[in-house]
């Protein structure tokens, strides 16, 4: 993780990237005189990040995004998705939440307001949130909700950034995902009690040399927050029941909850029955 740096009370994440050899990202801090650097490569046949909270036997979901050589459209899914559902961020600036088959045992569970079409959802590309960044999709993971589970995440967990777990349960660790040219800023801030940490998770460069960059940041959950969070679970919870779904803990069930934040920031909460 990186150190936090406060200046009145104000915390600031400051990151910004250049491009190497015309296909390779440097990430470096904004801090005067800092040397750390983290080197990212272009898309190839195998890139994924995969990213969670957690480790193998008590983890949140397992959060996966990618790119295809040589094209521009970036997509993301929860690995245990598979075949069933993903995001799909175009370069055309349409981006679209959708079910991958129709024919897939879970289709029926997902709701689509036109049954003819895999479309869940769909809106068009945001304004950068900083000259030159653009958001893609924030992860939120609770940690109250990063629970045991003996089979969670034990496939490939070598390919998993696994990011530890924090200490207070009234955090939430954010994933976001954004797109950004080169040389422009990525400034990340807010104030010292509300973000807790932050960090570089990964990234790829795309072939039009525009960094797909992941980044994790520990925020403070407040008593509104909880209560809002409360109420979703439970809404989770009361379908799964009605719907017939085995909630044993011991088969780790996880709900995925997608909404708009209050900034504007497309998001999916991954939660857990308590």
């Amino acid at each position: 993780m990186t150190e936090r740096v406060a200046v009145n009370g104000i915390v600031s994440a400051g990151l910004v990237f250049d491009l190497v050899d015309g296909d390779r990202a440097e990430v470096y801090r904004l801090d005067p005189g800092s040397d750390s650097r983290v080197t990212f490569g272009p898309v190839t046949k195998r890139t994924a990040s995969r990213f969670a909270v957690g480790r193998p036997g008590e983890c949140s979901s397992i959060f996966r995004v990618w790119a295809n050589k040589g094209k521009l459209d970036v997509y993301s899914a929860i690995r245990t998705w598979k075949d069933l559902a993903k995001f799909s961020f175009h370069q055309s600036g349409r981006y679209i939440f959708h079910l991958s088959s129709v024919d897939h045992p879970g289709a029926e569970w997902a709701h689509r307001p036109d049954p003819e079409n895999r479309r869940i959802s769909a809106w068009d590309r945001p304004e950068p949130f900083v000259p030159g960044w653009t958001h893609l999709m924030t992860f939120m993971v609770p940690t109250e909700d990063v629970r045991p589970c003996p089979t969670a995440g034990w496939e490939d967990p070598q390919k998993v950034r696994w990011i530890k777990k924090p200490e207070r349960l009234d955090t939430v660790t954010e994933f976001r995902v954004a797109i950004g040219e080169a040389g422009a800023p990525l400034i990340d801030a807010g104030p010292a009690d509300f973000l807790l940490d932050a960090g570089i998770v990964d990234g790829f460069v795309l072939a039009n040399g525009r960094l797909v960059l992941i980044t994790m940041h520990v925020t403070h959950l407040d008593e509104t927050g909880r209560a809002l969070l409360s109420d979703l679970r439970t809404g989770c919870i009361d379908r799964a029941k009605r719907d017939g779904f085995d909630l044993n803990p011991e088969l780790g069930p996880r709900f995925a909850d997608h909404n708009v934040q209050p900034d504007g920031r497309h998001a999916l909460w991954d939660v857990a029955p308590l």
